[in-house]
């Protein structure tokens, strides 16, 4: 029974709201309005210097479009805090480090996710896009062009977006854009497929030029121009085949070909910088063996020679020795004896 109500209370407390983390209003700003947690006065004051900033630069890409005119920016400690300082209980997803209401022009961003430590800069620099192209289209534009519009103005690609882009064309998992809207749900994992896909189209979206040609590049003029379009109340479709000649199903098909191209290829390149590193490390292994090699017979040769120069030396020595020995015998023998025998006179043989 007890452990039956130590559950139902758990349960409770887990249904509960959480309690809202207390903001402070960080002085100045006349478009950006900053409030932050208690004790994090100082990233609040780089990301309310940043903010404008990365507002202008997003504009380039709205040109003629309303802009934000005001951003109301809250920085909070844990990703855990989010959702209790949504405006009006709107909540956001539990896996979100950063969340924004465009119809608020209200921003939220957190410091860390757990034990994850996040780059609140580049959060905020995705948010502020979310922000801009709500300030300029309205409720025009799909949640697929608000994610890949944001993740052009931010620097948060990953190496694990390209591997679930990867085994998605590999598994034929391409989410059909009619349906890739409804692919954003509120648990992270099924997401991941929604956000990489949405990511890769717009990124081709803003790079493809006015023609279909690889070598037209439009510079993102096209690509502004479609946003600019859809702006003013023209309809997706009219917009895509005004500024790139295809309707926007048209268009999602050339870049299905042409990611499908990029990461079909992609295990071969890979392979082939695998071979070739191969190759340079055998070549790197071979030199430093000949190099050992040469070493030890320039080493072999030295030892060779000085080994000949201590038996020359030693030669030299045992020679000097003998001739020091055959002069001191002949120094050592007695002086001869004198004779008594009479001298031989030569005119007495005649």
């Amino acid at each position: 029974m007890r452990a039956f109500v130590l559950a139902l209370a758990l349960l409770f407390a887990a249904m509960a709201p959480a309690r809202a983390v207390p903001l402070t209003p960080l002085p100045g700003g006349d478009r950006i309005i900053m409030s932050y947690e208690p004790g994090l006065e100082g990233p609040a004051e780089e990301l309310q210097a940043s903010a404008e900033d990365t507002l202008s630069r997003i504009a380039k890409d709205l040109p003629d479009l309303p802009l934000p005119r005001v951003v109301h920016i809250q920085l909070v400690r844990d990703a855990s805090s989010i959702a209790s300082v949504a405006p009006g209980n709107r909540g956001a997803p539990r896996y979100a480090v950063g969340v924004t209401y465009p119809d608020l022009g209200v921003v939220t961003v957190a410091m860390r996710r757990g034990a994850e430590i996040v780059d609140p800069r580049a959060t905020l620099d995705h948010e502020l896009g979310h922000v801009a192209l709500g300030a300029a289209l309205g409720d025009r534009a799909p949640h697929w062009l608000h994610e890949g519009f944001a993740y052009q103005h931010s620097a948060e690609w990953s190496m694990a977006r390209a591997e679930t882009l990867a085994g998605m064309v590999w598994m034929r998992g391409i989410i059909p854009i009619e349906q890739l809207d409804r692919s954003f749900p509120a648990e992270e994992s099924p997401a991941q497929r929604a956000y990489a896909e949405s990511y890769d189209f717009v990124n081709f979206l803003s790079r493809r030029g006015r023609w279909e040609d690889p070598a037209d590049d439009g510079d993102r003029w096209p690509f502004r121009r479609f946003l600019r379009e859809i702006g003013e109340g023209v309809s997706l479709d009219q917009a895509a085949r005004d500024q790139y000649g295809k309707n926007i199903h048209e268009l999602f098909d050339e870049w299905r070909d042409d990611v499908r191209d990029r990461y079909i290829m992609a295990p071969a390149a890979i392979i082939g910088v695998i071979a070739w590193t191969l190759v340079g490390v055998l070549l790197v292994l071979a030199w430093r063996r000949k190099r050992k090699l040469n070493r030890i017979r320039i080493a072999q040769w030295d030892f060779e020679e000085r080994l000949a120069d201590q038996r020359r030396r030693a030669d030299e020595a045992a020679q000097a020795e003998r001739l020091r020995l055959i002069i001191r015998g002949f120094e050592e023998q007695p002086p001869l004896a004198p004779s008594n025998d009479p001298p031989i006179d030569p005119d007495l043989g005649n």
